[in-house]
């Protein structure tokens, strides 16, 4: 497929509007004008910062911008989301091309508008910063990677405990807390989310044999609470 292959459809679909298209002016793929509306396009084989680029230039001539490109073959409005999400942010219009050989067709999938700013999620940020908040140990995470086991606050306040419990024996929460526990260890002790602790009676919990074992998928929060645990 060439480039110069999406230039018909896009031409039809703006002439049939009654716009006078034109082909490589000043640099620019394709213009239509109408009433003293200026409509730029910009073709390309595929989706690619470049072509947002060339597009933002574009924007600079005051005219309404749009950038075609082959509609994808496994194209649906859910996937397409993320990606057209930055456009509408861009404010450009997006035009899929489909090729049929004589019967190619162009769709005009999103006008350019201007783009309205979505409304901070103060709850989402809130989360954000009260894991950020919630973790005192050096970061154990690395970002990009999938399919490992992430720690989060929680969790190094699992590890916490169950390095105390280890190196001291079993404690009441109220001991715990003394020892530089989360005030909240009454909680997650009693909640027993990853089902580590055994509750011994009287409110005394330790660490039990799953709890011993699945702390070592968290080596490092591991080191640094034993470490931590050993000058309390």
């Amino acid at each position: 497929m060439k480039e110069y292959e999406l230039f018909e459809p896009v031409r039809s679909l703006f002439e049939q509007e009654g716009y006078k298209v034109n082909a490589e002016v000043k640099d620019c793929d394709i213009t239509a004008v109408k009433d003293g509306r200026l409509i730029i396009v910009e073709l390309k084989r595929s989706l690619s910062v470049s072509l947002l680029s060339q597009a933002l230039r574009r924007q600079k001539t005051g005219a309404e911008v749009y950038i075609a490109v082959p509609k994808p073959k496994r194209y649906s409005p859910k996937t397409f989301r993320d990606t057209l999400y930055v456009i509408k942010k861009l404010e450009l219009g997006l035009i899929f091309v489909k090729l049929l050989d004589e019967h190619s067709y162009a769709e005009i999938v999103h006008e350019p508008e201007e783009f309205v700013p979505v409304s901070t999620n103060y709850k989402k940020r809130r989360e954000i910063m009260r894991e950020i908040g919630g973790r005192h140990a050096a970061d154990t995470n690395t970002g990009g990677v999938t399919g490992r086991r992430i720690a989060t606050a929680f969790t190094e306040k699992c590890v916490q405990l169950a390095c105390i419990l280890i190196e001291q024996g079993p404690l009441t929460p109220k001991q715990l807390r003394s020892m530089g526990a989360d005030e909240n260890c009454s909680g997650i002790l009693y909640r027993n989310s990853y089902g580590w602790f055994d509750r011994l009676g009287n409110g005394i919990y330790a660490v039990n044999e799953k709890g011993r074992t699945e702390i070592n998928n968290y080596p490092e929060l591991y080191e640094y609470y034993s470490s931590h645990s050993c000058h309390i």
